[in-house]
C-alpha cells in the first residue's frame, strides 16, 4: 500500500484516451467528510478511499465511454450465449460494509455472473434496501475498467479487497482503434494472477474481446450485436470442446508413461 503523506497532495492526469484524473490525497477523516458532497453532480467517475486517504475524480471522454457500453454489451451478450444468469451493476459505487457512506470506487462496468447473480435475483426480490446490502457483502465477479492510469492503479487492490473474481483492464489510445485487454484473476492478500482465459466467463479470452469490439460498435441494432458477439462465443466453446476431445485420457498418458520407464533389472 502507499504511504499517502508520501504522495503530492493534488494532481493531474490525462489517460491514454484522454480522460482527466484529478487525485486528491488527505487524512481519513477529511475524506469521510468530503463523501457527503455530491461529486457526480461534476466528475462521472468517483473514487473516495478512507483507508488510503485518496480521492479520485474522473471525467471520461468519449472513447472511455463508447469502449466502457461496447464490453458492457460484451459481457452480458457472451453470458446470455453461455445461457447464465447475469446481473450488470454499471457504475455502482463499491465499498466495504462498515465504510463511510458515500466513500467507495466507481467501476466502469460490473456484473454479477452465475451463482451470484441468481442470489442477487432474489435479494432485488425483497427491495432495493436487501440488494444494496448484498452489494456492501458481495463482491462483483467481474469488473470492467477502461483506462487505469498511473494515478489510481491502486484500484486492482481495492477491487480483490471487495471480493472481486475477475478484472477486465483495456487499454487504448484516442488517435487508434486498437485496444488490448489484460484478464486478471483477483484475490485478497495476493498480487493479481494473469489470465489466459476468464474464469467467469466460459474460456472468453482477451483476443475474443478485442475481435468483438468493432463489430459491437459498428453494429446499427441490438440484434446485431447479440449476432457479432454471440458467434465468437460459439467459436470458442466449439475450440474449447475440440482441445478436450483432443486431449489423451490420463488413463493413457499414464499407461505410456510406464511403457516409456525402463525395465527393472
Amino acid at each position: 500500500m502507499n504511504d499517502p503523506a508520501a504522495a503530492p497532495a493534488a494532481t493531474t492526469h490525462v489517460g491514454p484516451l484522454g480522460s482527466t484524473v484529478h487525485v486528491l490525497r488527505a487524512d481519513p477523516d477529511t475524506v469521510a467528510a468530503l463523501a457527503a458532497i455530491d461529486w457526480n453532480r461534476h466528475f462521472g467517475r468517483v473514487w473516495l478511499d478512507p483507508v488510503r486517504g485518496l480521492i479520485a475524480l474522473m471525467s471520461p471522454s468519449f472513447p472511455h465511454n463508447d469502449l466502457a457500453e461496447i464490453c458492457g454489451d460484451i459481457v452480458d451478450i457472451a453470458a446470455n450465449t453461455l445461457r447464465r444468469t447475469s446481473k450488470a451493476l454499471r457504475s455502482t459505487r463499491l465499498r466495504r460494509r462498515g465504510d463511510p457512506p458515500g466513500t467507495g470506487v466507481e467501476p466502469d462496468c460490473a456484473f454479477y455472473v452465475g451463482e451470484r447473480a441468481e442470489r442477487f435475483r432474489l435479494a432485488l426480490m425483497e427491495g432495493y434496501p436487501a440488494a444494496e446490502a448484498f452489494i456492501e457483502h458481495t463482491g462483483p465477479d467481474l469488473v470492467v475498467e477502461v483506462e487505469i492510469t498511473s494515478a489510481d492503479e491502486e484500484k486492482i487492490e481495492r477491487y480483490a479487497e471487495l471480493g472481486v473474481r475477475e478484472l477486465w483492464w483495456l487499454r487504448g489510445r484516442r488517435e487508434s482503434r486498437e485496444i488490448e485487454i489484460d484478464f486478471l484473476a483477483l484475490g485478497p492478500g495476493g498480487p493479481p494472477r494473469v489470465l489466459a482465459a476468464s474464469e467467469v466467463l466460459g474460456g472468453l479470452t482477451p483476443d475474443d474481446v478485442c475481435e468483438a469490439v468493432e463489430p459491437v460498435r459498428s453494429s446499427g441494432t441490438r440484434t446485431e450485436r447479440t449476432e457479432a458477439v454471440a458467434r465468437i462465443v460459439r467459436r470458442r466453446r466449439r475450440d474449447s470442446e475440440r482441445v478436450r476431445e483432443d486431449d489423451p485420457p490420463a488413463y493413457a498418458a499414464s499407461v505410456t508413461r510406464r511403457s516409456d520407464a525402463p525395465a527393472d533389472g
